[in-house]
């Protein structure tokens, strides 16, 4: 499990619960794949919210960056983009896989160090704009 904590926090009050959000879904997952549940009402619901949060959430912080004339804008949005791409054939390839599992534990960890990644030395510019 991934926790959240102080040292994650960016100094924006949306972006921060975003992210505390984005933690809780990121265990959720890794609660399915201990469970064994790989299809199901649960996977979609955790699968639909990646999906609406790199649409919204991406956005926002785009835009606070912009704002903000932050210096790692352009890096941000090619994280973001990255992430999509990679989000996308995710989807595809999972709908037809037999080894779910795997495709799972494997989206898991790379959610993880993304996450850890990104925030640490992204979006933790926007901090120094806000503090």
């Amino acid at each position: 499990m991934i926790t959240w904590s102080e040292k994650f926090e960016i100094g924006i009050e949306e972006i921060d619960e975003q992210h505390q959000s984005l933690f809780n879904y990121i265990n959720d997952l890794e609660e399915c794949i201990q469970d064994g549940e790989y299809e199901g009402n649960r996977i979609q619901i955790i699968f639909n919210f990646f999906q609406l949060f790199c649409a919204t959430h991406f956005s926002l912080e785009e835009t606070c960056m912009i704002k903000d004339v932050c210096p790692v804008y352009e890096q941000n949005k090619k994280a973001h983009a990255n992430f999509l791409a990679y989000y996308k054939k995710f989807r595809v390839t999972y709908k037809t896989a037999i080894n779910k599992l795997a495709l799972l534990e494997e989206f898991h960890g790379i959610l993880i160090k993304w996450l850890a990644n990104h925030i640490m030395k992204i979006d933790m510019q926007m901090k120094k704009k806000v503090a």
